[in-house]
């Protein structure tokens, strides 16, 4: 499939050149959130507005899993510390209430 990914910023320059370079310094910037793309789909003749910072990256269910038996097992070793212990009650019932969403 092929695809037209644009970018579009407005840049005050004193000519295009300028502009370019404006405009690649400007996506360059590690604090620069350049994320947002429209993209033409040629098959479809369709535009879409694509905010790749939007996109997160998730754990597997398989990665997820293996965190909470890890978890549980926390839960009852011993001479674990009391506010530790807390913490991970809270992560578990986070992590579990995302598993049950999922599963709906």
């Amino acid at each position: 499939m092929e695809f037209r990914v644009i970018w579009e910023i407005d840049i005050d320059a004193e000519n295009p050149k300028e502009a370019a370079h404006g405009a690649r310094e400007l996506q360059l910037r590690p604090d620069m959130p350049a994320t947002v793309f429209d993209v033409w789909e040629h098959a479809a003749g369709k535009m879409h507005r694509v905010d790749v910072a939007g996109e997160t990256e998730r754990l597997s269910r398989a990665e997820l899993a293996e965190i909470r038996a890890r978890l549980r097992l926390l839960q009852c070793a011993s001479g674990v510390v009391a506010s530790k212990l807390d913490m991970v009650t809270v992560m578990l019932i986070f992590l579990d209430k995302e598993e049950m969403m999922r599963k709906r």
